[in-house]
């Protein structure tokens, strides 16, 4: 009973990329919040490590049994690891030292567009008349979300060092999604270790750089329920769910789908932070829904399955 469960959410490439969307959403709230408890590199690092040590078990027989086939692709899993669990997590963190949350959505807005632009360049997918109106819609509700229903504030955003950091996070990621579909026919748990173990091999040597330069983490129920939660979470889970939907949709769907983690950060924030919904938030979270639902329907959408599935 539970194995054809497990296989049918497993299928359900829209509740996969939700939940991935979900717990980076806690990711960022989380890494804002530990920012002057968890030095950037050190969380990183720690976080690929503990969800290496608890994917290991379960990926250990698919790797023995994949190793033909990803000895030969070692470059490419190094690049993987670098440019998602590696680049992206630790620039993200860093970013977040010093830029505001508002920067860090307007710049995260930007992610389906790298995404879709990277796609075209690299696998001549293109978009259908319904995706590119489902983007232009949902970037308008995120943008109202972000200027808090007043899009002539973005005239005065200021951006910085953090600001850059993020921005290069997210040029990492959407490489790293566009690179996705060129992926060896291995395990999914195989193919999620490698990334994992390399990222956390990476990591390592900036780890001790970064501790020898005197930033080292508080050890107390905080910073440790932290790092659980994003070894676990937005490390372990998100990544595998994340990789599934790009199997099952293309990368350009799930772009698009990540257009979700503005209202979904904006509601953490109102449970977490206490803060008080506005009319904003409800028109942006309609038209960023609106947006996903047009391209969800997308004619074009099984053929971009065939084109980036294989």
């Amino acid at each position: 009973m539970l194995n054809p469960l497990i296989s049918r959410l497993y299928n359900n490439a829209y509740l996969l990329v939700l939940l991935a969307i979900l717990f980076w959403a806690g990711n960022f709230v989380m890494g804002r919040g530990v920012a002057d408890t968890i030095p950037p590199m050190i969380l990183s690092c720690l976080r690929w490590l503990l969800a290496s040590l608890l994917l290991l078990p379960f990926a250990w027989p698919h790797l023995k049994k994949d190793w033909p086939e990803i000895r030969g692709r070692i470059p490419y899993f190094f690049l993987l690891g670098l440019l998602s669990g590696a680049a992206f997590n630790a620039l993200t963190y860093l970013g977040l030292h010093t830029t505001t949350a508002t920067n860090a959505f307007v710049i995260n807005a930007a992610l389906p567009i790298f995404i879709i632009l990277l796609n075209f360049m690299m696998h001549g997918t293109a978009l259908s008349l319904k995706q590119a109106l489902s983007v232009v819609i949902s970037l308008i509700g995120v943008l109202l979300i972000i200027c808090k229903g007043d899009l002539s504030a973005l005239i005065n955003l200021r951006f910085t060092f953090g600001d850059l950091m993020v921005t290069l996070a997210m040029i990492s990621w959407a490489i790293y999604t566009a690179l996705l579909p060129g992926r060896p026919n291995i395990h999914s748990l195989s193919f999620a270790a490698l990334t994992f173990i390399t990222a956390t091999i990476i990591l390592v040597p900036f780890t001790i750089i970064e501790y020898s330069l005197g930033y080292k983490a508080e050890i107390n129920l905080t910073s440790i329920g932290a790092l659980l939660y994003v070894g676990i979470f937005p490390g372990l889970l998100a990544y595998i769910f994340y990789n599934r939907g790009v199997e099952l949709i293309g990368g350009n769907m799930t772009g698009i789908l990540l257009y979700l983690m503005t209202p979904i950060g904006a509601l953490l924030s109102i449970l977490f932070l206490d803060e008080i919904p506005q009319a904003y938030h409800y028109i942006g979270f309609a038209l960023i829904l609106t947006g996903v639902l047009i391209s969800s329907h997308s004619k074009g959408k099984q053929k971009e399955r065939a084109t980036e599935g294989q």
